[in-house]
């Protein structure tokens, strides 16, 4: 089986019939960018992922006058910020985490979490913070930029109220689950191996019986569901 890309395949009528200079391998680089994340997440969170967004408020039980800890990609783009301030009112009160650049950062300089994987690091956003500061924990879009749930998930339960929630939902583009999408169809699987020729198996990033299994020995019933593609965890802190 050959090893060439699909880039490796341009013909001539390629070249004729697109008005741009695609084999110039730098623009083609940042065509491959722009493909996979401009605009990306708040179209899947704003327009295609309503029905799972109502659910991961749902579970999140906010109620008007509540504080919530939000850790987030996108976090206004996506609504999240928007949709939380909707439902706790102007009582309540978030402390929002926007990590987008410093997530984008880690995969593009190839930083290397504590998981040996890369695009993650250790999170130092509770540092400080009293226990029982929270109504509500929310990490959206961002899962996969922790290097340790373990530690981290036993933080996070830390600073959140007795008897309240834990909800993490992560888009995962990577892990068996997404693999065996792309394959099962020929035309994604070339639309992907255009955009990342070297795959992206080194990148970090948790399946939501990853972190059933990391966050759940600091819970009580907690659970997890996939929806197209969107790996969703929850559990709740035990009461005293």
């Amino acid at each position: 089986m050959s090893n060439r890309d699909p880039w490796s395949y341009i013909q001539p009528w390629d070249i004729d019939s697109i008005p741009v200079d695609i084999t110039d391998e730098q623009a083609r680089r940042g065509w491959m960018r722009a493909m996979f994340v401009a605009g990306g997440l708040p179209y899947m969170w704003r327009e295609l992922a309503r029905p799972m967004s109502d659910v991961i408020y749902g579970l999140l039980e906010l109620r008007p006058g509540d504080r919530v800890l939000l850790i987030g990609e996108g976090v206004e783009p996506c609504g999240f910020g928007e949709d939380i301030r909707g439902r706790i009112g102007s009582a309540g009160l978030i402390d929002d985490f926007e990590i987008i650049r410093d997530g984008r950062a880690a995969v593009q300089t190839r930083k290397v979490g504590r998981n040996g994987k890369i695009g993650c690091w250790r999170w130092t956003y509770t540092d400080g913070v009293a226990d029982n500061s929270y109504d509500a924990v929310a990490v959206l879009q961002s899962a996969q930029h922790c290097d340790d749930w373990r530690e981290t998930g036993a933080e996070l339960v830390r600073v959140l109220r007795p008897g309240r929630r834990i909800v993490s939902a992560e888009m995962n583009l990577e892990g068996d689950r997404f693999q065996s999408r792309v394959s099962a169809d020929m035309h994604l699987r070339q639309w992907y191996d255009k955009m990342f020729p070297t795959g992206r198996s080194e990148i970090s990033n948790y399946s939501s019986e990853e972190l059933l299994a990391m966050i759940g020995p600091s819970v009580v019933d907690p659970q997890c569901m996939e929806w197209r593609g969107i790996e969703l965890f929850w559990g709740r802190k035990p009461a005293p």
